[in-house]
């Protein structure tokens, strides 16, 4: 552990803020809070959407981080930076092979946080990359996404720490190329079914719409997060739907109106492909 990662929280959050990121508080872990809920580490109280084109200012980090928080980095053109977020050593291997080194790394509970500078055009959010080594949990976080930052500290008790070299600039770090991923591909199974697809009574995507039209839109402030996060369960992993149709459907269902942002929609569907419980393809 560096001395930057025990310095108070408002002290981080300057030091990244300095850096050009844009940063925001984010409730620490508590025993017993289940994920995807304020207190896990991780999800913030913050309505955070707009951050992602406006810029933090210094009275606002002076507000926010009077008390002990974690700090989550907004990714994407207005800090930037894309990160990738290896979960597993197996994952980190396949990123070490296959990408270029940064400097900017933070340690997780898990592996690493790399990150790339943004290259200046829109880079989506992924869940576990297809590589040719099969799905391993690598997730590319850029426009609409966020990191926890060093110096929060993660629901074990692991502190993610600052490694490699933070005091090089930003402009320095290899800018960030969609070429580096691989091409996912689909299955031959998923590829008949692509080709067979009429969008009619039977297809899963249609269905799937009609599900959500016979619900109830959630509503800001009246569970909008937990009902978000259960609806795009059932899409995306009940359907077994592909992230960009499920993505587009939920936001068609409860986007669209004042206070939602796509990218938190967008966000609630990688929850549900990385943390949700729903049989694939139950539904279908």
């Amino acid at each position: 552990m560096s001395d930057t990662d025990i310095l108070p929280a408002l002290e981080r959050a300057l030091r990244l803020w300095q850096r050009g990121l844009n940063v925001f508080p984010v409730p620490p872990p508590r025993p017993g809070v289940p994920k995807n809920t304020p207190g896990d580490g991780k999800t913030p109280i913050l309505t955070w959407g707009p951050l992602q084109t406006e810029r933090v200012t210094d009275a606002n980090l002076r507000d926010w981080f009077r008390t002990e928080q974690n700090i989550a980095i907004v990714m994407g053109a207005v800090s930037g930076v894309v990160a990738i977020d290896a979960d597993s050593t197996e994952g980190m291997q396949w990123v070490t092979r296959h990408l270029p080194y940064t400097p900017w790394q933070t340690k997780t509970a898990r592996a690493y946080h790399l990150f790339y500078r943004h290259p200046g055009e829109r880079v989506g959010n992924k869940v576990q990359l297809n590589t040719g080594d099969g799905k391993l949990p690598i997730d590319v976080r850029g426009d609409g996404g966020y990191v926890i930052g060093p110096g929060s500290r993660h629901a074990s008790g692991h502190v993610y720490t600052e490694a490699g070299d933070w005091s090089v600039p930003r402009k320095s770090l290899p800018v960030f190329s969609l070429s580096w991923l691989p091409v996912e591909r689909p299955t031959p199974a998923r590829a008949q079914m692509s080709t067979a697809r009429t969008f009619g009574p039977s297809d899963p995507v249609e269905r799937a719409r009609k599900y959500l039209a016979a619900i109830p839109r959630p509503e800001i402030g009246a569970g909008s997060d937990a009902a978000t996060l259960y609806a795009a369960c059932r899409i995306v992993r009940g359907f077994d739907l592909s992230e960009a149709d499920a993505t587009t459907l939920l936001w068609e269902w409860a986007g669209g109106r004042s206070g939602w942002t796509f990218g938190w929609v967008a966000q609630k569907v990688q929850h549900a492909i990385r943390y949700g419980t729903e049989p694939i393809g139950a539904l279908r």
